[in-house]
């Protein structure tokens, strides 16, 4: 098991360091959305590369222009991960209930679908959501 976490690890800091030196705007090795590419429309994750270049360049504003749900969603993905990293370290349970309700899949799927049909929309309001 700690194995599995040092190579995660070892993966997640070499995704940072590519993604904070290279530009996804600027460098085609990126891989390319093929619903955008095919539909010409926005998924739920378009413009997350995007966003995290600009994030790890500490541009919050243009990372938010680029996919909103990704970076309001990036604290509370953070906040669970440091509680698994300290229940592993100090053997204390730190337990996110809202992780282990039953309609949490559900609400979250629901965000998505919702997110994903709001930064389709042609009109004022939803045209900041597109990437």
């Amino acid at each position: 098991m700690k194995l599995l976490y040092i190579l995660g690890s070892i993966v997640v800091l070499s995704l940072v360091i590519i993604y904070y030196k290279f530009n996804p705007e600027v460098y085609n090795f990126f891989p390319e959305c093929p619903f955008h590419k095919y539909f010409h429309l926005d998924c739920p994750g378009c413009g997350s590369q995007r966003a995290i270049h600009a994030l790890l360049h500490l541009n919050v504003q243009k990372a938010m222009g680029y996919n909103l749900l990704l970076v309001l969603s990036l604290p509370l993905l953070a906040v669970q991960l440091f509680s698994k990293i300290y229940a592993y370290f100090t053997n204390q349970n730190m337990v996110l209930r809202f992780w282990y309700n039953p309609n949490t899949p559900k609400i979250i799927f629901v965000i998505v679908i919702i997110f994903w049909i709001a930064r389709n929309l042609p009109y004022t309001p939803f045209s900041y959501l597109a990437a």
